[in-house]
């Protein structure tokens, strides 16, 4: 095992590097009326697009006057799995109407946000009152969510990794300490039924901004029952149970045989680490995804969960902890390094899907826990390498010195300390929406273009439906005798414009359109015209997405 130590332990670092489950929330791409938009009449409806698929079981789209007022009729539909839309009860008379909503992203988190649209001209309040009816999930229900999430991963990493290494490193393990280990599983997996149907309640309040006094009403309940994340954690609430019946069966019949009960209790473990992926993005984003979604949970699972189990086996075996010792934790080794294979190919294929650039490790919240996960890992690398280099062999051999037995034991109770910090850190990192998601979020449009024979270079900042800044910079050339610098932008495909805008002078080397209106999202046509001297009209147009 040694020979391999090196190689392992860097495919280990690399899988690690992306969290089981990790995904992407959904981004609002449109809405109808636009955001700030001036609409010349009531609307019947309002309607938003989302890049993904959305659930809206607890979310809602409510829309607010001036006073604070609900004008929608409360009708919720979904015509398509990305768009959503309420219906506007009597038609609005003029003035700035604010519209919040709430949904269930792909990933299962909850998301939200506002804007504002007018009926005719803005109101007495044109920046709307969404700081007034958009309330933030309350903090008592962020922490219990996010334990919630905390103890789903640990237990269900404890059940399906327990059963790997009692199917194969713990195999020779007399009866009596078959029968312990056993009742530790069932016990296990009737935690993590518990916790997955109070999962429910916790996703209830999280996705309406509810309290917990209100989380376990039954129709938050119901409603969240209905989702995609709702039916996976029905589903894992159903298998934990079966294998809490299943445990207790191979329990009795410790060390009377049971291969039947064994191989059943494999597939539930199988079922259980699928159910994570089925609730999140890999479960919309393609089979790629979601096989090596899977592949990585239930390599995760083999490794921590297995050595928790070894663990707790050499701790309850008393006077025969050494000589099963030097039949279990080869076993294991073997077990292990299988799954960090496994972890390499999972985490590279994820990683492909959830970073996309090396900046979003250190300019996005999912980058900075992930920097920080890897920190932990470190100290997990060299317990590892140090067990695997002198623990394992001696072990094997039956040799160990009783100093080296303590210091394995050690090493692998400090081993469990990391992986739990591990698991805590992922169910935060999970919450956050991946790098490449928050970069594209926040990318402005760029473009490059040539005005007769200048070189310049466009930029729409944010790049976002709404107001936004165009900036245009001439990188060579004389600028000085350029004049009446203006822009028109055309959305061919929604027969919206020319809208024009007159540019000011930035600086020595560019113009700037402060406040120009691009809604909806779509590649907008920029036409850029400035007049030379007196006769010499200079144009030039360019293509920009307007997410």
């Amino acid at each position: 095992m040694s020979r391999h130590t090196v190689p392992a332990l860097v495919a280990v670092l690399l899988a690690l590097a992306v969290p089981p489950g990790a995904s992407a929330h959904a981004v609002l791409l449109e809405t109808r009326p636009a955001n700030d938009a001036i609409a010349e009449e009531s609307p019947t409806e309002v309607v938003l697009r989302f890049d993904e698929p959305v659930e809206t079981a607890l979310g809602s789209i409510r829309v607010f006057d001036a006073s604070g007022e609900r004008v929608d009729d409360e009708t919720i539909t979904q015509p398509r799995p990305q768009v959503v839309s309420v219906g506007i009860g009597d038609e609005l008379e003029r003035g700035t109407y604010t519209v919040t909503w709430r949904a269930i992203s792909a990933d299962s988190d909850p998301i939200s946000g506002a804007f504002v649209f007018h009926v005719e001209e803005p109101g007495e309040q044109p920046a709307g009152i969404a700081a007034q009816v958009l309330e933030g999930t309350p903090l008592l229900v962020s922490i219990a969510y996010t334990t919630g999430r905390f103890l789903d991963f640990s237990l269900l990493l404890l059940c399906a990794g327990g059963i790997a290494a009692l199917v194969y490193a713990l195999r020779t393990a007399d009866a009596r300490l078959h029968r312990r280990l056993y009742g530790i599983l069932a016990g296990a997996a009737a935690a993590l039924a518990v916790v997955a149907l109070v999962g429910l309640a916790l996703q209830g309040a999280a996705a309406g901004g509810f309290g917990l006094g209100e989380a376990f009403r039954w129709d938050v309940v119901s409603s969240v029952a209905e989702t995609r994340y709702g039916n996976a954690s029905l589903v894992r609430g159903g298998l934990a149970a079966a294998l809490v019946v299943v445990a207790l069966a191979l329990r009795a019949r410790a060390g009377r045989g049971g291969t039947i009960l064994l191989g059943f209790a494999a597939l539930l473990a199988v079922g259980l680490v699928v159910t994570p992926s089925a609730s999140g993005h890999a479960s919309v984003a393609g089979p790629v995804a979601f096989a090596a979604d899977v592949a990585h949970v239930l390599a995760a699972a083999t490794w921590t969960g297995g050595l928790a189990f070894v663990v707790l086996a050499l701790v309850f075996a008393t006077e025969e902890r050494w000589p099963l010792a030097t039949r279990s934790v080869p076993r294991f080794s073997t077990m292990a390094l299988v799954a960090v294979g496994v972890l390499l190919i999972a985490g590279a294929v994820n990683g492909y899907l959830q970073i996309g650039a090396w900046r979003g490790l250190w300019e996005t919240q999912y980058g900075l826990l992930l920097l920080g996960k890897i920190a932990l890992v470190l100290p997990l690398l060299a317990l590892g390498a140090f067990n695997n280099r002198y623990a394992v062999p001696a072990l094997r051999a039956g040799v160990a010195t009783p100093s080296e037995r303590r210091r394995f034991l050690r090493a692998a109770g400090a081993e469990l300390a990391v992986m739990i910090a591990i698991v805590g850190v992922t169910a935060v990192l999970v919450n956050a929406p991946p790098a490449k998601t928050e970069i594209e979020m926040h990318a402005p449009a760029e473009q490059a273009f040539a005005l007769g024979d200048l070189e310049g270079h466009v930029q729409v900042e944010p790049g976002e439906t709404g107001r936004n800044q165009i900036h245009l910079a001439f990188m060579h050339g004389n600028i000085d005798d350029l004049k009446d610098v203006r822009i028109s932008a055309t959305l061919a495909s929604k027969e919206i414009g020319p809208l024009r805008f007159e540019a000011r002078p930035a600086g020595h080397t560019g113009f700037v359109v402060p406040n120009a209106q691009l809604s909806p999202a779509g590649d907008w046509q920029l036409r850029i015209e400035a007049r030379r001297g007196e006769f010499d009209l200079l144009t030039a147009t360019v293509s920009v997405p307007i997410r």
